[in-house]
């Protein structure tokens, strides 16, 4: 008998343990983007990240994806990733696109404001 009850306890055990494991939430969520922010001038997104996971940002402007230098893929820092980068001079003002990917954190969906 007391073999089948510490049976019973080991497998309650190891059953919560594997539950809250996989219970463990992945997640990326926005912490700030700069908006508006003026042709020409810098903008920045941060967003957390957990679990830590290489993330990409894509920034789609009207004229298509932007090329601009310091988009690429980030490992996060003490649960955050940064990006900044120069919106175009001749950026058409409006509102713009925004995808960061985490892989199995997830994926961002968020807009910017650009003005002249």
């Amino acid at each position: 008998m007391k073999t089948f009850a510490l049976t019973l306890f080991v497998a309650a055990v190891v059953g919560s343990v594997s539950i809250e494991a996989a219970a463990a939430p992945s997640s990326i969520r926005l912490v700030r983007v700069t908006s508006p922010v003026a042709n020409g001038e810098y903008a920045t997104l941060v967003a957390s990240v957990r679990p830590r996971r290489v993330c990409s940002i894509a920034v789609y402007y009207s004229s298509g994806p932007s090329k601009a230098a310091g988009l690429g893929p980030k490992r996060p820092v003490l649960g955050r990733v940064r990006w900044t980068w120069k919106v175009g001079t001749r950026t058409t003002p409006g509102r713009h696109r925004i995808v960061v990917t985490c892989g199995s954190a997830g994926r961002l969906l968020t807009t910017f404001v650009t003005t002249r």
